[in-house]
């Protein structure tokens, strides 16, 4: 057919269906509490992660530009593939009321980080990219806005307080980020508690906080995860910790009593 229509031959296809997308986005975050599952049609239950685990930021996920919904197609049936801007797409998901391409717009407005609708997740840590690799200045930017978040949530606790008991609750209750920021700050009161952030020992499997070594409840014995650590407190010795760096596996505990 193509061989007598040259001229004429022009196969439609849907482009949207077949090319790659133009540039990949990300979700960073400094943020120090996961977030519940995110509810938008773009993004069913989508959970963002924070630094949990003591990192100094985590990537989230990933949003492809531009990203592709399935939409009902009301003239043929079926569905089509609508397209929608994916930096767009990612603003909206960090912070639905910027209808701007600006992700940091009302940044100097002091209640930009009171997040009453707690849906403003700027304000929280988190923040769009283009880099797999945020650089230096990004993750700056995003600390000083945690930060500034959580000087609000302290100062707004730290004064109800000293009026009323119960609005002081009903604040941390739809507040839970602020017994985080209270511990980030290094701020303590009464009505603080600091939360422990706790892992599994790789070696002995003992629930632990994140320490460079414990006492095993299975040996009773030292059980160590990071032996230079380990070395540097002086609770082994270099003879260990060689022993330790240098075997194949990862560390075995070692059979010393504390």
């Amino acid at each position: 057919m193509r061989g007598y229509n040259e001229e004429n031959f022009n196969p439609i296809i849907n482009g949207r269906m077949l090319r790659e997308p133009l540039r990949v986005i990300y979700i960073h975050t400094v943020a120090r509490r996961t977030r519940p599952p995110v509810t938008k049609t773009l993004f069913p239950k989508l959970t963002l992660h924070a630094c949990e685990n003591g990192e100094r930021y985590v990537t989230c996920t990933s949003i492809p530009d531009p990203i592709v919904q399935a939409s009902p197609d009301q003239e043929r049936g079926g569905t089509r593939p609508d397209e929608h801007d994916g930096w767009r797409a990612a603003i909206d998901l960090l912070n639905p009321a910027n209808t701007t391409n600006d992700p940091y717009v009302g940044t100097k407005n002091p209640d930009f980080f009171a997040n009453r609708s707690g849906q403003n997740l700027i304000a929280e840590g988190y923040w769009p990219s283009l880099n797999k690799f945020p650089p230096e200045d990004e993750i700056r930017r995003a600390e000083k806005h945690r930060d500034q978040r959580y000087r609000y949530l302290t100062g707004e606790a730290t004064r109800l307080a000293a009026i009323s008991t119960k609005d002081l609750n009903e604040f941390l209750v739809s507040y839970p980020d602020t017994h985080v920021a209270m511990a980030a700050l290094r701020m303590k009161a009464n009505w603080t508690s600091s939360p422990e952030v706790t892992m599994n020992c790789p070696n002995c499997g003992d629930e632990i906080k994140q320490v460079a070594f414990h006492k095993s409840s299975v040996t009773e014995k030292l059980c160590v995860i990071d032996p230079e650590k380990a070395f540097q407190a002086k609770a082994i010795t270099r003879e260990e910790y060689e022993d330790l760096v240098t075997a194949p596996a990862q560390a075995k505990p070692v059979a010393k009593k504390v």
